[in-house]
């Protein structure tokens, strides 16, 4: 018999095992799950795509061979990833590139390359033949700066046959070139870098401004003796534009480094990225471009944010007809968060509290689009409480129509909402009026609403996937505020050079130097932010201090147009755009007076005086004025009917009320206790229809004198009047004729009789 302990090893070697064969067959060894995303500006290679994308292209490509299981490969993504971004301006010229070995499909190309270690990193140039195999890459991989003067030494290698056509030279100018250049060249400006022999900026600036037109690029070298002393140039480095009328003018900026000289040009007025011309055309194509707002790009506009709550609020939740379950929360808690942080005008603030409170009252019941939009509209005629109508973009206007707009006055408002739930922790005042705030109740709220509501699904599904991975480490409000801002810098990159980027407004990293300098440094070659900063210029930037109330209308404009508009519709016979019928909705007219429109003010809206009487059709729509469709035949109808039921028993009433409520007949019925008919409002209806007093005897009964009506119910007192007038016309036409015709008559009778004598 075998030992205890001795089986007990065989076993713990079998679930060794068993446990090693399935760590193997995971999901992600099988299928070769990679590391990167379309996100991360790098173009994911497969085995049938290879060779069309890599070879015989106008590019050139340096093309990461990795294994998504390799320790050493995990770690290097992020190098890779931020080279990708850092040199995503450099596209035309020289691309990036990865393909996953570890992927079963991927193994046969990996073979073909003699790929036997991981990451292994070749470097193709451009218009490279399928023969070609790639030059393997052996530099010190770790660090961003080195790969991207490597990237450099390497396309200066170029022979001229294969020079990448889009990448500009690379080569030192000479006093030559820059005599001739405007001669030869259509730009606007040329920027000139004066450096070292062994600096890399100039080369750097060159690339970063390859997709920008309007502006040229060279290099300096400080040996190049008669242009430093013609541009009187004693330190290096140094930028200088030159401009087509011969003049120059030195770039200041606060640090003499890529960043920033990068920044500057980029934002030289007629400086726009190349690539935009292939797709957007600024000639007649049938759009009017709105009149342009001049802005401070310093100063965040009220215009913005309010034209945000109202295309949120209004038409990004009005896609869902009916809001329940995650929908009613998600729109819960935003109100909730705007009402708390939004520092609105009062008006506007007064519909968002009016709005919490409604939806507080309801609780989880079931919210249709259109009793959602009357509260929004404010229908019960809650006093000061009003949101404008329509958007007015001021600092988020773009260039063209499709541009910016929306998505840009979101995201003002988002971080807007996150740096003022940090400040009401950090004031007594706020935490007296309200508890402490989470640090995640804010982004968990923006999370909801861009899940459920934002209409751009793809850029819904990237927010959701940037919050899975770190949200929820946020531990405090400052975190949250430099969370929210380095996601939008990350989407920013993903967007850069999209067709959806103004070339107006290029996609930056934001803030740039111009707002805030001391957010910006270099280490050893590469950008960094100084995180402290970034949160106080956020803090000053989105405070209300900063807020710009420019462009806006004011309170009583508003009211006006919208009293305005309300009247249009009435006379249309219809509501606004946006707003069904009241009538289609609840079954009940309109008040017509401020008596009829005292109200019980509740969460819920509006309950009506017990006087007021209303009216319906079963199973119809309700007709918005009675007075307009009623008839004097259905007026005596009523009153004959109602004369006949004072006769009938009383333990038949309600039988009878019920019968006549959901009978076939057309008009209104009464539902009130009494089934009597309003004299008062009978008279009134008459008088509108221009039937004097005399219609109704001293006990609102027909009068003898009424014969014109009881024989011309069905018409109009119009038609009365030109039936009337037809009359005396035809009378006077047969009197004419007979006159004619009587002294025709005569005239014959006297001329025969002259005739005769």
């Amino acid at each position: 018999m075998p030992d205890c302990s001795d089986m007990a090893q065989r076993w713990d070697a079998v679930f060794v095992s068993f446990a090693a064969i399935s760590l193997l067959l995971t999901p992600a060894a099988v299928s070769g799950v990679g590391l990167y995303t379309q996100a991360d500006q790098v173009t994911i290679l497969e085995s049938d795509s290879f060779d069309r994308i890599v070879y015989n292209t106008s590019n050139a490509w340096l093309v990461e061979f990795y294994a998504s299981w390799c320790g050493h490969c995990i770690n290097f993504a992020p190098v890779w990833k931020s080279l990708a971004r850092d040199i995503k301006e450099w596209k035309p010229a020289i691309d990036l590139a990865v393909i996953n070995c570890a992927s079963m499909r991927n193994a046969k190309i990996c073979r073909t390359f003699e790929v036997s270690t991981y990451p292994t990193i070749k470097f193709f140039h451009a218009f490279s033949k399928p023969y070609f195999k790639g030059e393997v890459y052996s530099g010190n991989e770790a660090s961003v700066t080195a790969l991207r003067h490597d990237i450099i030494d390497s396309l200066e290698q170029h022979g001229e046959n294969v020079w990448p056509p889009a990448c500009p030279p690379l080569e030192p100018a000479s006093m030559a070139e820059i005599q001739n250049f405007f001669a030869v060249n259509s730009v606007q400006y040329l920027a000139l870098i004066f450096e070292e022999e062994g600096s890399y900026l100039g080369r750097e600036v060159t690339l970063d401004m390859l997709q920008y037109e309007n502006i040229a690029v060279r290099r300096v070298l400080s040996s190049e003796e008669n242009l430093t002393m013609n541009f009187n140039v004693y330190e290096f480095p140094t930028c200088y534009l030159y401009f087509t009328n011969t003049t120059h003018r030195k770039v200041t900026v606060k640090m003499p480094t890529r960043t920033f000289y990068t920044y500057y040009l980029q934002r030289l007025p007629g400086v726009t990225r190349g690539a935009y011309k292939l797709t957007v055309s600024d000639s007649a194509d049938g759009v009017t471009m709105p009149p342009w707002k001049n802005f401070d790009s310093s100063k965040v506009y009220m215009s913005d944010l309010e034209s945000a709550l109202y295309y949120s609020l209004k038409v990004e939740v009005g896609a869902h007809q009916v809001l329940t379950g995650e929908t009613h929360t998600a729109l819960n808690r935003f109100i909730s968060m705007l009402t708390k942080f939004f520092p609105g005008r009062p008006f506007v603030m007064k519909l968002l509290q009016t709005t919490e409170a409604w939806l507080a009252h309801i609780g989880e019941a079931q919210i249709s689009y259109n009793t959602y939009v009357d509260v929004l509209n404010n229908k019960n005629g809650v006093t000061g409480a009003l949101l404008p109508t329509g958007v007015n973009w001021v600092g988020c206007q773009g260039s063209r129509p499709q541009f910016r707009g929306y998505p840009c006055s979101l995201w003002t408002l988002f971080h807007l909402l996150t740096v003022q739930a940090a400040k009401c922790n950090e004031t007594s005042t706020c935490k007296r009026k309200h508890a402490r705030t989470d640090p995640l109740e804010v982004l968990h709220t923006l999370r909801l609403y861009v899940k459920h509501f934002f209409g751009c699904r793809e850029c819904a599904t990237h927010f959701e996937a940037m919050a899975a991975e770190s949200m929820d480490r946020v531990s405090s409000s400052d975190q949250a505020i430099l969370w929210l801002w380095s996601r939008h810098n990350r989407v920013n990159n993903r967007l850069a050079g999209a067709l959806s980027e103004d070339p107006r407004f290029p996609k930056l990293q934001w803030p740039p130097p111009d707002l805030c300098a001391e957010c910006h440094s270099e280490v050893r070659g590469e950008h960094v932010w100084i995180t402290d900063a970034v949160l106080h210029f956020l803090k000053v930037y989105y405070s209300p201090e900063n807020i710009d109330y420019s462009y806006l209308e004011g309170e009583q404009e508003l009211l006006k147009k919208q009293t305005a508009r309300e009247e249009t519709q009435r006379g249309q016979g219809k509501e606004g755009p946006e707003e069904d019928e009241e009538e289609e909705r609840n079954g009940e007219p309109p008040a017509k007076n401020n008596e009829q429109r005292e109200i019980i003010k509740t969460a819920t809206g509006t309950r009506r005086d017990a006087r007021q009487k209303r009216t319906f059709i079963k199973g119809q729509r309700s007709l918005r004025a009675e007075e307009d469709i009623v008839d004097l035949d259905t007026f005596v109808n009523e009153h004959y009917k109602s004369r006949a039921l004072k006769d009938r028993a009383e333990s038949k009433r309600a039988d009878l009320v019920n019968e006549r409520r959901h009978g076939p007949q057309l008009h209104l019925q009464s539902i009130d206790d009494s089934e009597s008919l309003d004299y008062a409002v009978l008279h009134q209806r008459l008088q509108k229809r221009g039937i004097g007093s005399s219609y109704l005897g001293a006990e609102g009964e027909p009068t003898k004198q009424n014969w014109l009506g009881l024989l011309g119910m069905s018409f109009s007192r119009t038609d009365i009047s030109l039936c009337v007038l037809l009359y005396i016309l035809t009378s006077l036409c047969l009197l004419s004729m007979y006159l004619y015709f009587k002294m025709r008559f005569r005239w014959r009778k006297w001329k025969i009789g002259f005739a005769s004598t």
